[in-house]
């Protein structure tokens, strides 16, 4: 208007208007926009809300089925269990543990006699002190089979077979000899 152009004046507040409309429409759009946002935002607050809630009744279900799991195996544990069957599980356990007791010695005693122990063991206790010809000529003057030619301290060994009236020998260990009488 200054410059004389009354056209283009015009012009100008024909754009400032629809400026002015344009921005009305923008701040319009964007309060809606403001608007929706706080509401997603709302319902997303809502949402983790439902699932943190979901998750805590999630966990107290678990915990009650636990519950009520180990409840159960205590109700059957005690109606199987009566002060009658606890003594009864006490005897069926001592049988077990001697069963096993008895094993063990069975056991031992397998070993020893594989492992030639046992047998040494007899052989050294029925160990004379004297020669293994000694030991003949004191058993047969002992059972009364020494021949009556031989002089008892002769170091020769029979036929090896025995007369017709004698038929077991017995061996008499030192400390027995006055115990049997023979």
């Amino acid at each position: 208007m200054r410059a004389g152009n009354e056209d283009l004046a015009k012009e100008a507040l024909n754009r400032k208007k629809e400026h002015d409309q344009l921005a009305a429409t923008f701040k319009d759009q964007w309060q809606k926009q403001k608007q929706a946002v706080e509401k997603l935002k709302t319902a997303l607050r809502m949402l983790n809300d439902k699932i943190e809630e979901a998750k805590r009744k999630k966990n107290i279900l678990l915990a009650r089925a636990k519950r009520a799991e180990a409840q159960q195996r205590i109700q059957e544990t005690m109606s199987g269990m009566s002060d009658k069957s606890a003594f009864e599980s006490f005897e069926r356990m001592a049988e077990k543990i001697e069963a096993t007791e008895r094993r063990a010695i069975a056991s031992a005693e397998l070993n020893e006699e594989v492992s030639g122990d046992r047998l040494a063991l007899q052989f050294e206790a029925l160990e004379y002190k004297g020669s293994s010809d000694q030991q003949l000529l004191e058993l047969k003057s002992k059972m009364g089979i020494l021949g009556a030619g031989r002089p008892q301290g002769s170091k020769q060994i029979g036929t090896g077979r025995a007369p017709a009236d004698v038929h077991d020998a017995e061996l008499i260990e030192e400390g027995d000899e006055g115990k049997k009488g023979r």
